[in-house]
């Protein structure tokens, strides 16, 4: 599987912005059977994406920690199988 992730606005700024986590597999094909959560940070609760359709999109309202660098955490399930990606992200100034 590829992911990508994107933030809306982006760069994201520190508080509330909306993460968009698009899967692919095999000749860039949606991938939509899946589970896929979010977080900022090893203490905070995960919140499960919503699915967009069948077109391998989950997007979701997250909370992005303080000051100039934040890592989201993505674990996304899959059957039986779980697996979590750290995606480093800059915070706007702004």
């Amino acid at each position: 599987m590829d992911v990508r992730i994107e933030t809306h606005p982006n760069p994201p700024l520190a508080g509330m912005s909306e993460v968009v986590v698009i899967v692919t597999g095999p000749r860039g094909r949606p991938v939509y059977d899946l589970i896929v959560s979010l977080r900022s940070d090893d203490a905070a609760t995960w919140v499960q994406t919503i699915q967009d359709g069948h077109i391998g999109v989950y997007r979701r309202g997250v909370s992005i920690g303080f000051g100039e660098q934040a890592v989201l955490q993505v674990q996304i399930q899959q059957g039986g199988s779980t697996q979590v990606l750290l995606f480093p992200l800059k915070l706007s100034a702004g």
